[in-house]
């Protein structure tokens, strides 16, 4: 991976599943893609898969600037309104293993 590159930070907001009752959407928001589990850590490590994957084969291929499509608005304000959410450890400890991604925040909706 080329080094000018620059880092970031990426933004991770957790909320209920409205299709799925009691289950929970973890939904990135610079690229715009969600995963769901059966709880918030659930819902983020498997986000953190999709983002590793993602990232993989952008930087692999190029196409960075093409998948970084921030989420609407509306989540980007939810996000800012939201609880501050302490991953337990098990999720810290995944990394995202792009060098350019500094550090993952999180915020959880009730």
């Amino acid at each position: 991976m080329p080094d000018s590159l620059p880092t970031f930070s990426l933004t991770f907001l957790l909320y209920p599943c409205e299709e799925k009752p009691g289950r929970f959407v973890a939904h990135c928001l610079e690229f715009d893609v969600v995963a769901v589990g059966d709880g918030p850590p659930e819902a983020a490590l498997l986000l953190k898969e999709l983002v590793n994957d993602l990232l993989d084969t952008a930087l692999a291929d190029g196409t960075l600037d093409q998948v970084l499509r921030p989420a609407p608005d509306d989540y980007w304000r939810k996000f800012a309104s939201a609880q501050r959410y302490d991953v337990p450890h098990r999720v810290a400890r995944t990394r995202i293993e792009a060098r350019n991604v500094k550090r993952v925040d999180y915020a959880l909706v009730h």
